[in-house]
């Protein structure tokens, strides 16, 4: 054999392989995933003249809860790749009140056995272009996020809930690093915006695996903060979610 002249073949055979799917997929990939989030609840909120501490007031509890996507990317220049996400905050807490608190109009007084309950969904929308595509992509692009919500506070004698619904767009990004022939990757994902008192801040990092076959697992740190000045029924709120989750992927 040549070596001379068999290397730059094989050289050219291993840099193919590695290009090709990339190319593939910017004409058209599709990629899905469903998993847990496993959810601390921290801050204060307001909804009349007291704030109510989410630990030490409402006792909320630590909860897994879902969390699902699906992404289309193209080859078409013009056109925006397209992202859809879903998760929700469903979180219990129960407590005997060390203080009186007023939650939405009701008093609720020291010693009284309160339930709460934050019951909150967020389904995005992302339109997004990849500016870099190869072993390492960077996506941006823009998000509109529709914010669904109530938190629930009971006693024996007294119940207040406050709604919220608001429709807010941000600004998304992403990074992923692929480790060439290992199938593994990591990367990094936020969106938010900041607008007349409130800001909503997300963002996760990621490490993942992905198999020939398209089949994958991720794993990683979410984390969601949100600062609302009057947001429907909500007067303030300042409120961290953060904790590992993990998902099953596929990439076809």
């Amino acid at each position: 054999m040549n070596l001379a002249k068999s290397t730059p073949v094989a050289l050219g055979a291993i840099f193919l392989s590695a290009v090709l799917p990339v190319q593939a997929d910017t004409v058209f990939g599709v990629y899905a995933g469903a998993g847990g989030w496993q959810q601390e609840l921290s801050g204060e909120l307001t909804s009349s003249s007291i704030q109510v501490d989410a630990e030490a007031d409402l006792g909320m509890q630590d909860d897994t809860n879902k969390v699902f996507y699906i992404a289309v990317e193209h080859g078409v220049p013009i056109l925006p790749n397209l992202r859809a996400r879903y998760f929700d905050i469903d979180m219990d807490g129960e407590n005997v009140l060390s203080r009186s608190i007023q939650f939405n109009g009701q008093v609720f007084t020291l010693s009284d056995q309160i339930n709460s309950e934050v019951d909150f969904s967020q389904s995005d929308a992302v339109m997004y272009y990849q500016l870099l595509d190869n072993v390492i992509s960077v996506d941006m692009g823009l998000a509109v996020s529709l914010l669904e919500g109530s938190i629930q506070v009971v006693s024996a004698s007294e119940a207040a809930t406050a709604d919220f619904d608001e429709v807010v767009p941000m600004l998304y990004s992403r990074v992923r690093a692929d480790l060439p022939f290992s199938g593994f990757w990591i990367g990094a994902e936020g969106q938010g915006v900041t607008y007349e008192g409130n800001s909503l801040v997300e963002f996760n990092t990621q490490i993942g695996w992905e198999s020939r076959v398209g089949l994958g697992i991720e794993a990683g740190w979410r984390a969601v903060q949100l600062e609302l000045e009057s947001f429907d029924e909500v007067d303030s709120a300042e409120l961290d979610v953060t904790g590992p989750y993990a998902s099953v992927n596929y990439h076809f």
